[in-house]
């Protein structure tokens, strides 16, 4: 879910500089293979000129064929290790666009190619290679990564005005939904901006404002930061500002994650409800074999936070490769477990045709 930050300028160790060129060398030559791998795909495409783009990102679109007028448009953020397109196309999201008509955003981290994932480098080598972060997570530790109009959160809101404009969607209808690091992303984007989206998916994720820095990050995935519901809400209300609407927002985790472990949906159940002002009591439960859904309403009877656990499902993102309408591949990190979370995302928003 997180790797070693680039901090500085990259920088040649003095008497060696044959190693950084070798290095530079590899990082093309692997990212080339990638590259044509993607293109191969045909899948997503890239989009540039999208704004000054502070945060390094790079924003890639999918237009499913028979779009209507004025469609919605889901944002996905990736988790660590993946590339937009892999996640788009492994979760389900690609199918659920082409079912749905709606577009898709797909915010892109730049990591290192997969050969030195887990590796140990130095700042300065990860920054060489053209990297933000070593694994390919979205920094949403960072504090100039995690504030309104700051880094990378920036960069995915000018990807979302961008989107609307050239492509005439519909502002009212933007969703957003992250696994892993993206899960953790999409929180921040939920938390300080959240006047832009209609509706949030969190899988997997940790709660807005639980770490500043790498250490704290480690901490929040295992063994979880427990904080009270009042000192959550202030987090993020001191991030959207005075008189902030925020949207609905379903919690996804695995029972059996290791990596970002259950209690995290815990906290961001206590941080959401604490948010949207809604006691801890909830309204529907629902339980089968494969997970437990649990609902909570505001005071008008809508469903305003919903946390689904999904039973055994260790760290990856949900889908269903084998059923009758069948969404997604299983891959590293997502896992074919008979429920299809994208397309029950989808409903939770109010989507019905997929």
């Amino acid at each position: 879910m997180i790797s070693h930050r680039t901090l500085s300028q990259p920088v040649n160790r003095p008497g060696k500089p044959w190693r950084a060129a070798l290095f530079v060398l590899a990082c093309v030559a692997f990212a080339a293979c990638d590259a044509v791998q993607q293109a191969r795909a045909a899948e997503p495409r890239e989009e540039t000129g999208f704004g000054s783009n502070p945060g390094n990102l790079r924003m890639f679109s999918y237009l499913p064929d028979g779009l209507p007028d004025t469609p919605a448009l889901i944002v996905v953020l990736h988790g660590c290790k993946q590339t937009a397109g892999e996640f788009a196309r492994d979760g389900g999201w690609l199918a659920l666009a082409d079912r749905a008509k709606a577009a898709l955003l797909l915010p892109e981290q730049k990591g290192l190619p997969r050969h030195f994932h887990d590796v140990y480098m130095p700042p300065w080598m990860v920054a060489m290679g053209g990297a933000n972060n070593q694994n390919g997570c979205f920094n949403w530790f960072e504090p100039g990564d995690q504030a309104r109009d700051r880094g990378e959160a920036l960069s995915i809101r000018q990807m979302i005005e961008v989107m609307i404009a050239r492509h005439k969607l519909d502002r009212r209808r933007v969703y957003i939904a992250g696994f892993s690091a993206g899960a953790a992303m999409a929180a921040v984007m939920l938390a300080v901006y959240p006047e832009l989206f209609a509706g949030g998916a969190i899988v997997a994720g940790v709660s807005y404002g639980c770490a500043a820095t790498v250490f704290e990050a480690l901490r929040c995935m295992d063994p979880g930061i427990d904080r009270s519901p009042g000192e959550w809400r202030h987090r993020v209300l001191e991030s959207a500002g005075a008189g902030a609407h925020f949207p609905p927002v379903t919690i996804w985790q695995g029972s059996a994650d290791r990596r970002v472990v259950p209690g995290n949906q815990r906290e961001l159940v206590e941080q959401w409800l604490a948010v949207h002002d809604i006691g801890d009591r909830p309204a529907r439960v629902e339980r089968s074999r494969m997970m437990t859904r649990t609902q909570y309403l505001d005071a008008d009877g809508a469903v305003q936070v919903e946390s689904v656990l999904v039973h055994g499902l260790r760290h990856a993102f949900p889908i269903d490769a084998a059923g009758a309408r069948p969404c997604g591949r299983a891959s590293e990190f997502v896992s074919a477990v008979g429920i299809c979370a994208a397309r029950d995302i989808a409903h939770f928003w109010g989507f019905t045709s997929d």
